[in-house]
């Protein structure tokens, strides 16, 4: 009997550390400046819904959020086995590239557009910080 507790406790202790270090080898990390990237736009997008009224303003806002959204979007895509943070990234990115193409067109956008691009933002943001977040530290 003892030896079977033996053999169970070292089967134990060989197992365990060999599925961190599979999970550690074939996923991504949590990672602070993809998450930090995010944050940067989930907060711009938060703080300029107030401002949608000013078109100046939003589109500043809107070249700026794209700005980030791309540079997430890159820093994610080439990280080994990060593709669902890439993939949301490039929501995000999406997002973004929506509101500066409406800004930088001819045509003057709405405040209505404006606050609901950046709800959506904020949206897609608060979600991958959720994933991002809850990858293993």
């Amino acid at each position: 009997m003892n030896h079977l507790k033996l053999l169970i406790a070292s089967s134990i202790l060989v197992v365990l550390p060999g599925c961190a270090l599979w999970d550690a080898y074939f996923m991504a990390g949590y990672d602070n400046q993809e998450y930090a990237l995010i944050n940067t736009i989930r907060t711009n997008a938060e703080l300029n819904v107030s401002m949608c009224n000013d078109h100046q303003a939003s589109k500043t806002t809107f070249n700026y959020l794209y700005s980030k959204g791309l540079e997430v979007k890159n820093f994610t895509q080439h990280i080994p086995d990060n593709t669902d943070s890439h993939k949301l990234a490039s929501n995000i990115y999406e997002l973004t590239k929506q509101g500066k193409d409406a800004y930088n067109g001819d045509a003057m956008i709405s405040s209505t557009f404006c606050k609901l691009k950046l709800q959506q933002i904020v949206r897609a943001s608060e979600t991958a910080q959720k994933v991002i977040g809850s990858k293993p530290r």
